[in-house]
């Protein structure tokens, strides 16, 4: 199953986020052992889109705000910050059902590096913040 699903709402095709759970594992001394903010975005604009699938971690932090007031219908942002050695489980993600698009994610590294992920294809996100960047992992235990 896609992470954007598609239902049928008064007769029209809205795409939504489908991912309902997520996992989020960091590695022990990740980031210079430094706390790392991850973002999801959900994104309901084409171009918006093509754009974030461009752009770095740290250039979406550093205009973040500008971005959520110039798109203020067309994304949402769940952010989060994770300690090195911790593992986050969220039951019920909270961009869940949003109308979007895609869904993007950014961590913000001190390290050089896009540090970002398109999701596709899961219900259940896991995702691992190894040293230096993250990854999407098979989902499970």
């Amino acid at each position: 199953m896609s992470l954007i699903s598609v239902l049928p709402a008064c007769g029209l095709m809205q795409p939504e986020v489908a991912m309902r759970s997520a996992v989020i594992e960091v590695a022990a001394g990740a980031n210079d052992d430094t706390p790392i903010a991850v973002d999801f975005l959900a994104v309901n604009d084409p171009d918006l889109l093509k754009t974030l699938l461009t752009t770095s971690s740290g250039q979406w932090f550093a205009a973040r705000e500008q971005y959520r007031r110039d798109y203020p219908q067309a994304l949402q942002v769940w952010g989060l910050e994770v300690v090195p050695g911790q593992r986050l489980a969220v039951d019920r993600v909270p961009l869940a059902g949003a109308d979007a698009l895609g869904v993007v994610v950014f961590a913000s590294y001190d390290a050089p590096g896009a540090h970002r992920l398109r999701l596709e294809g899961e219900r259940d996100v896991r995702i691992r913040l190894g040293s230096r960047d993250l990854q999407l992992m098979q989902a499970g235990p």
